[in-house]
């Protein structure tokens, strides 16, 4: 399990021109919801402030912004615009005029971190973010109708996935931090739609959020990849989720409600066999697999209590079925093979239909457990 993550010298990534997105692993069931109800004031602040470093500068949100994302949800911890971008994303040789990273954090556990990362050019003709960009400021206008942070998102743009380290604080002159020997559990979300950005807020936002056009205010230089990611090395870290980015919605939405939807997430939801059938646990009822994946139609199949009761009874039904049996065994050898059959069949035709008389004798014994199992359903059991 060494090739769990990047390492600090391998961030941020730099996509290998050797690895298609084809080659990866794409997984089905890793879907991004992000949620924003509000808006957030758009401020832009310095991240020079308070011994900062100046990776970047912030543009604060609303404490509302959320995301569902594997089956567990997901808290806003800031966001932290760049210019130019850190990473190197697939199918570009450079990186993009920007990058927008939101970062989010849960409250249950496991303990987990996401850095939702979002590029931004001026050269895109997709229109997507413009306006966020555009309405962020050192000092906001309150009367102004601001967008909210999925406005910056396409729906349905798919998602590059792979752990590392935390890329805060980090810049060329200071190329480490402790999150580079942290064993905190992170995922980076590299969104493959690009945001659009004017070429006047690319200069605008950075220069807003330092107060000052001093090249000491401004942000820091970004820090340098110091090792290539191997092909092979990549491929057992990195995965693609498609679909990835899910339909935007204001208002947060449960992802264990969902029962039919493709994007639940298993890893929280163990898997159980009920009755020969592989079953997770919902609310009290135990739902098929398939049936929660969205493959077939709702099918529920008792659990606990209800179950055992039924395994009860399927015992005793067969414990009957196999008593009627032995019952229509001895009818049919005391009454039928003895009076009965003797006055029927007599001399050499006895031994002539001898296989009837072994036919009738399982026929009489069936036809006491069919009988017995009539008697059941009569009774109710």
């Amino acid at each position: 399990m060494a090739d769990i993550k990047l390492t600090c010298a391998e961030t941020p990534l730099d996509w290998p021109a050797n690895v298609s997105l084809d080659d990866l692993h794409v997984n089905k069931t890793s879907g991004l919801k992000l949620y924003s109800p509000q808006p957030g004031s758009l401020q832009i602040l310095t991240r020079r402030q308070g011994g900062g470093v100046g990776d970047g500068v912030n543009i604060v949100e609303s404490n509302t912004v959320g995301a569902d994302y594997r089956g567990q949800r997901y808290t806003l911890d800031e966001v932290i615009f760049h210019t130019p971008g850190l990473h190197i994303f697939p199918g570009q040789s450079t990186v993009y005029p920007a990058e927008l990273h939101v970062h989010m954090y849960t409250n249950a556990s496991p303990k987990r971190q996401i850095t939702i990362v979002i590029p931004a050019s001026h050269k895109t003709s997709d229109l997507t973010g413009q306006e966020y960009f555009a309405a962020a400021a050192a000092q906001p206008d309150p009367s102004v109708t601001r967008p909210t942070l999925s406005s910056v998102l396409i729906p349905g743009s798919k998602i590059l996935q792979y752990r590392a380290p935390d890329v805060r604080g980090r810049t060329a002159a200071i190329p480490t931090t402790d999150s580079c020997d942290s064993l905190e559990e992170r995922e980076f979300l590299l969104i493959l739609g690009v945001a659009h950005i004017r070429a006047t807020d690319l200069e605008r936002i950075p220069r807003e959020g330092s107060l000052s056009t001093d090249k000491r205010d401004m942000p820091a230089d970004p820090v340098s990849r110091q090792t290539k990611v191997p092909r092979d090395r990549l491929l057992r870290i990195a995965s693609l989720a498609s679909p990835g980015l899910l339909d935007l919605s204001s208002s947060p939405v449960s992802p264990v409600n969902n029962a039919t939807s493709s994007a639940n997430e298993l890893e929280c939801k163990p898997v159980k066999v009920v009755d020969g059938r592989d079953v997770i646990d919902e609310h009290g009822k135990a739902i098929d697999i398939y049936t929660y994946l969205g493959i077939s139609g709702e099918t529920t199949t008792p659990s606990g209590t209800e179950t055992e009761t039924i395994t009860m009874k399927t015992a005793g039904r067969v414990v009957v079925m196999f008593v009627g049996v032995l019952g229509g065994l001895l009818f049919a050898d005391h009454y039928i093979f003895g009076p009965i059959w003797s006055w029927f069949f007599r001399g050499e035709r006895l031994e002539t239909w001898e296989p009837i008389k072994i036919w009738i004798f399982l026929l009489i014994a069936s036809s006491f457990s069919g009988l017995s199992n009539s008697i059941l359903d009569l009774l109710g059991l």
